[in-house]
């Protein structure tokens, strides 16, 4: 037999799973003689030969941690990874990046991956996956687990019983939505999203919560899904603008990030729409570049930096905790007073 056998073909002609022959291979109890046996006669039948990953990928330390991160060329998760990759370092390790498909290709198992890395943990940040994809995450994060440290983080519904450190999104759009109310609008439109989504602690949840509390109608109209990019905002208002007769557009947009509330500054000046006198605008994650948008956009930080290490931190101490990210509202000029009465336009047509 080929000595190119790998750990997958002995699971698989054994008819048990690469955890399973992870045990035997390191000689543990656990396994019962008959599965240990029928292993066992498959490594001999394959003449495997297991290098020292495969014999110790739990047993040794390599000071070499992980993290997985959902969308490489977003500035927010290159945030966390820059906070992540300064925590190890405080603590003498080093961090490897890897992008969301090595945990959701349907051709690879994700958890043999990593674990194959000898990584001493891994941290994985969290984005909305639908349910078929949220079922197989969970099976894959189970058996990682045999192999090393797991914390999540980002938006991690509490379904995913592991230590985490979760950005409660309902709270921020609750605070977003008192905090626009407080500036006179009662016209706010959240745009951004999957409307799929149905975790607790979704901005959808809070957004009405907070116009509950402001004794403010739910409008359908006001509320646009869309991807997380610059386009998509751009278009998700545009759409929502040419539904709308001009008098009931709404005077101010929660957007899902930055860069969707780039994209709705754009739309909003081709619809003549002054900022922000006619249009207020919050964004999410303070990039680097909130503050140098004309006007300068108002924004919840989301401290990624600090997410990172604190991630790196609970990972390294081997605590199961959960807890809340911190945020905060980082007031600018992309936010002003509603003023009555229609809004002016600037743009023949509208």
């Amino acid at each position: 037999m080929s000595v190119n056998s790998t750990i997958y073909d002995i699971a698989a002609e054994a008819g048990v799973s690469i955890a399973t022959v992870s045990r035997v291979l390191r000689g543990e109890r656990s396994v019962s003689p008959a599965t240990r046996e029928k292993v066992e006669a498959v490594i001999a039948r394959r003449n495997y030969r297991p290098s020292s990953i495969a014999r110790g990928m739990t047993s040794k330390t390599t000071h070499s941690l992980g993290i997985v991160l959902p969308k490489l060329l977003n500035p927010n998760y290159a945030m966390i990874f820059t906070g992540a990759y300064d925590g190890a370092r405080r603590h003498g390790y080093s961090m490897n990046m890897f992008p969301w498909k090595s945990l959701t290709d349907q051709r690879s198992t994700p958890a043999l991956l990593l674990a194959e890395r000898r990584l001493d943990g891994v941290i994985i940040c969290l984005e909305y996956l639908p349910p078929e994809e949220n079922e197989r995450l969970m099976r894959s994060l189970q058996e990682l687990r045999q192999y090393m440290p797991i914390v999540l983080i980002g938006c991690v519904p509490a379904a995913f019983e592991y230590p985490t450190i979760s950005y409660n999104m309902a709270d921020i759009a609750r605070s977003t939505v008192e905090y626009l109310v407080g500036l006179g609008h009662s016209k706010i439109a959240l745009i951004g999203g999957v409307e799929a989504d149905r975790d607790d602690l979704r901005r959808d949840v809070g957004y009405r919560q907070g116009l509950e509390e402001a004794q403010l109608p739910y409008v359908d109209s006001y509320r646009a899904y869309c991807g997380g990019t610059a386009e998509e905002g751009a278009a998700a208002l545009d759409q929502m603008l040419s539904s709308l007769l001009p008098a009931h557009w709404p005077t101010a947009v929660i957007a899902l990030n930055d860069l969707v509330a780039m994209g709705c500054q754009d739309t909003a000046r081709k619809r003549g729409l002054r900022l922000p006198e006619d249009l207020s605008i919050v964004g999410c994650d303070n990039l680097f570049c909130a503050p140098y948008l004309i006007p300068a956009l108002t924004s919840i930080d989301t401290h990624q930096q600090l997410l990172g290490q604190k991630a790196v931190e609970l990972l390294l101490s081997g605590e199961t905790r959960r807890e809340n990210a911190a945020w905060t509202l980082v007031r600018r000029d992309s936010c002003a007073p509603c003023k009555s009465g229609e809004p002016a336009f600037r743009t023949a047509g509208y």
